[in-house]
């Protein structure tokens, strides 16, 4: 690379190649598409109605207004901070990084009343551990902390990773596993996998805390990243049948 096309591109007012590609092609902005973010929040609101209908009567909410109400209060605070325009990971929409990460934020709290059952705790000692604050963006950086915190009463902490499945495939990162192991080495604190999947209307319950890693068959997915895919036999909880006993739904992995 000569010095002229360097100063050529500087005088355009450029020191970077790829930005002034970009700058070009007139892809270096991103244009929310409001009306489209609108048709997901109804869609949202649609699946979870559905949901309700569709999972056992003893975990289902009376007033499903309790959940659908979050997307609009989700939506208002991330567009009141600015947030949406800055919502590009990997390159995606910020309408789909928004739908797809709202998608798995309402399974967890339409699920806490049943976790907490499950569990055998009280739902106010289950708390968010997963960087939830709506006006920071890390909130929707990928990462491998946790979901949720359970205190029970013997003041034992069990962490929660809550996932959802909602196309029939369904993996456990790697980074997770890797997380889990070092915090039972050094804390002594359980970790648990609760991955949901509403394609098949089944929920797995995996301690994940004592695996071996190295015995561990992981296949390549999520843009590079290591994970393991979670065996059909795991799936034990059915969700249109009555909420069943942890010890009866718990897989060690």
């Amino acid at each position: 690379m000569s010095n002229y096309e360097r100063s050529f591109r500087a005088a355009l007012g450029f020191s970077n190649q790829e930005k002034l590609k970009k700058y070009f092609k007139a892809t270096d902005f991103v244009v929310v598409n409001w009306e489209k973010i609108q048709k997901c929040n109804n869609r949202l609101k649609e699946i979870y109605e559905k949901i309700n209908g569709a999972i056992s009567s003893n975990i289902q909410f009376s007033d499903i207004d309790a959940i659908t109400i979050k997307v609009d209060e989700a939506y208002q605070i991330m567009r009141d901070n600015n947030i949406f325009p800055r919502l590009n990971n990997q390159g995606r929409t910020p309408d789909d990084v928004y739908y797809n990460w709202m998608r798995g934020f309402l399974i967890c709290e339409m699920f806490i009343p049943a976790i907490a059952r499950i569990f055998n705790v009280r739902e106010e000692n289950i708390y968010h551990t997963g960087q939830d604050d709506l006006t920071n963006l890390e909130t929707f950086a990928r990462s491998a902390t946790a979901d949720l915190e359970i205190i029970t009463e013997n003041n034992q902490r069990i962490r929660l990773e809550m996932q959802a499945g909602y196309t029939g495939t369904n993996d456990i990162k790697r980074s997770k596993i890797l997380e889990a192991i070092t915090r039972k080495t050094t804390n002594g604190i359980i970790t648990y996998v609760v991955h949901i999947d509403i394609f098949n209307g089944k929920a797995a319950i995996i301690d994940i805390s004592k695996a071996n890693d190295m015995s561990l068959q992981y296949h390549k997915a999520f843009e590079n990243t290591d994970v393991l895919s979670i065996n059909s036999d795991w799936f034990v909880w059915k969700l249109a049948n009555p909420l069943p006993l942890l010890e009866d739904v718990m897989i060690m992995l």
